[in-house]
């Protein structure tokens, strides 16, 4: 399961508690993960319980279902009518077939596809009725205080109690896709939602999109299920499930002749900028009109990472999975990795109260949540991630400065980082930004920084770091590494940043779904950003909530993974146009971003798909 999943699926039981905490992303995903008594990255990726179910419908391309959609109603209701008028308009396979794991019967009732994404609604029942299912803002929200004595909690803890059966939540969300029987890969975007019914079962709901898909006949989605098991103090501590998988593949039909169909894409009514923006390429294009395309290869960073690359001290604790690794060194810091991602962070043997910030504030009762207390070292990458954002007044006007500091110059932490990427087979990132972290940038920024959270307008729960006792050992470089060096890359599934100081690396965040291979072929020439400013314009015009382009910002050239021509022949990096707009919106501007194929100008993703 991704990143963005988890995140997703636990927010929608701690908004109330991290309602004010705009910034510390790294502190969001450990916190998070820590509510529910478990790592950043948690999900068991075994594939000892296979499933392969084949589901044909026999229609043709052209036939109408002439049904109402369920998925288009649920999530109408949930998240805008105007989101369930929308889905209404695309295409709609029902699917109705079940497997069991873990007692509890899981069914995928339908399935729409539209505009390269996947929506679906399903059941889950259990098989034993003593068993007690649990809806995720009452399993996500179990260490919240304000969420176990709510009403719906203590119900379902009272009647378990009165049945002696188990509390079970459950996940089903899709990790893999295949287009038209095409090779089956990673999902882009998931996000995902379960509620509980009258009758006790949970309707559970996911979708999906983003480089994996694409419009197509055929799809196949290999689901990831989960059963966790719950008592009143928490997680199960010998939780007996081992998740599954589960493949299905169907044929979507159009739903109805008088459904609100998907606009055509045609010239847009508002006049195209075709000026006044910023174009970043690479030399190598400058030159030849063109760049090379390469085959995408799965990464697979739990397989390949050592821990000794990022410490020496060893190995207090490990948890391992199939596809996963959590580990513990014995001077606190941490290694979690996935086969697309790898976080390592420094902690203290000190622990923090998380609570601490609403309990002053707003909330006198709340209970502690103790968690370990980050090193210095990762504020000054909070810091320093703040300032590459740019988004917090304290942030303006701090560059980069120095080549050389005490004890490090950037030539070394540029090696240090690049050495990491050839262990790890990464190929093709650049540096896109940096920042130099000197001793006195390092007690300035933090005494702004320190001011802003937690004397300011901004809210953090954050323990607060004393940067004034920083030394020359804490002095490092921040760097951003992105294909072909283009900052501000908006999906993050390819970037790596990193803080390294005199020790080594200190903090890295690396996500990566595909390394580069080789190279596959070179075309003539690519699409102009002129044209990629054009598809951008129709696109927007045709998009779920339509929207008014106020400026264009930057067209960029960089690299995507997207599926080979030949559908059999997996992955490729592409280049791609990202483009970097305003958006104007009931009198509001917003920052936007679509990425368009640079071969034909399709649309790979966007943040209004």
């Amino acid at each position: 399961m991704t990143l963005h999943e988890e995140q997703e699926r636990v927010q929608k039981a701690v908004d109330h508690s991290l309602a004010h905490l705009k910034g510390d992303p790294w502190l969001a995903q450990r916190v998070l993960a820590n509510a529910k008594g478990e790592e950043p990255v948690k999900k068991k990726l075994s594939l000892a319980l296979v499933f392969t179910l084949v589901l044909a419908l026999a229609v043709t391309a052209t036939a109408y279902a002439l049904f109402s959609s369920r998925a288009a109603e649920f999530f109408g209701q949930h998240w805008g009518h105007d989101y369930g008028d929308w889905l209404q308009g695309g295409r709609i396979a029902r699917i109705g077939e079940t497997v069991t794991l873990g007692g509890v019967d899981f069914t995928l009732d339908e399935v729409v596809y539209r505009d390269l994404g996947i929506y679906a609604v399903g059941t889950a029942r259990v098989t034993n009725e003593k068993d007690i299912l649990v809806p995720m803002d009452i399993a996500d929200g179990w260490e919240l205080e304000e969420v176990m004595q709510g009403d719906e909690a203590q119900s379902l803890i009272r009647r378990a109690r009165e049945t002696g059966g188990r509390m079970l939540s459950i996940d089903c969300a899709p990790q893999r896709i295949g287009v038209d029987n095409g090779s089956m890969m990673q999902t882009g975007d998931v996000g995902m939602y379960n509620l509980r019914n009258e009758d006790g079962s949970l309707t559970f709901s996911f979708e999906t999109g983003g480089y994996a898909l694409e419009d197509g006949t055929t799809y196949q989605l290999e689901l990831y299920m989960d059963v966790d098991e719950w008592t009143e103090a928490g997680r199960a501590a010998n939780d007996p499930s081992e998740g599954g998988t589960w493949t299905v593949s169907f044929q979507p039909v159009i739903m109805t002749e008088s459904a609100v169909s998907e606009k055509p894409l045609q010239h847009p009514a508002q006049a195209v900028q075709q000026t006044g923006y910023e174009i970043v390429v690479p030399e190598l294009y400058r030159k030849t009109g063109t760049l090379p395309v390469y085959r995408a290869l799965e990464a697979d960073f739990t397989a390949a990472v050592q821990p000794e690359w990022f410490n020496r001290s060893g190995i207090a604790k490990e948890e391992r999975a199939k596809k996963s690794a959590n580990l513990t060194f014995n001077d606190h810091a941490e290694l979690s990795c996935s086969a697309e991602a790898l976080y390592y962070s420094e902690f203290t043997d000190e622990l923090f109260d998380y609570n601490w910030k609403e309990r002053e504030s707003h909330n006198p009762d709340i209970g502690p949540m103790m968690l370990p207390k980050q090193a210095l070292s990762q504020g000054i990458a909070f810091m320093a991630s703040q300032v590459h954002s740019g988004y917090d007044d304290f942030t303006k006007d701090i560059s980069f400065e120095q080549d050389h500091l005490t004890l490090l110059s950037l030539k070394d932490a540029e090696h240090t980082a690049e050495s990491l990427f050839e262990k790890l087979g990464i190929r093709g990132y650049e540096l896109a930004w940096k920042l130099d972290l000197s001793l006195d940038r390092i007690r300035s920024l933090g005494e702004a920084y320190n001011r802003f959270w937690f004397e300011g307008e901004g809210y953090s729960n954050a323990p607060r770091h004393d940067y004034a006792a920083a030394t020359a050992e804490d002095e490092g470089y921040f760097l951003v590494y992105t294909p072909l060096g283009v900052d501000g890359i908006s999906n993050g599934r390819q970037q790596a940043t990193l803080l390294i100081n005199s020790r080594g690396i200190v903090f890295a965040s690396i996500v990566s779904a595909y390394n580069r291979g080789e190279a596959a072929f070179t075309p003539d020439k690519l699409i102009s950003p002129e044209e990629a400013v054009t598809r951008l314009y129709a696109e927007v015009a045709r998009s779920r909530d339509g929207g008014e382009i106020r400026s264009v910002r930057r067209a960029a050239l960089t690299y995507m993974p997207v599926r080979a021509e030949n559908k059999q022949d997996g992955m490729v990096f592409v280049p791609a146009w990202q483009i970097l707009y305003d958006e104007a919106h009931d009198s509001e501007q917003y920052s936007r971003w679509a990425v368009f194929n640079a071969l034909n100008a399709a649309m790979i993703d966007a943040v209004f798909r």
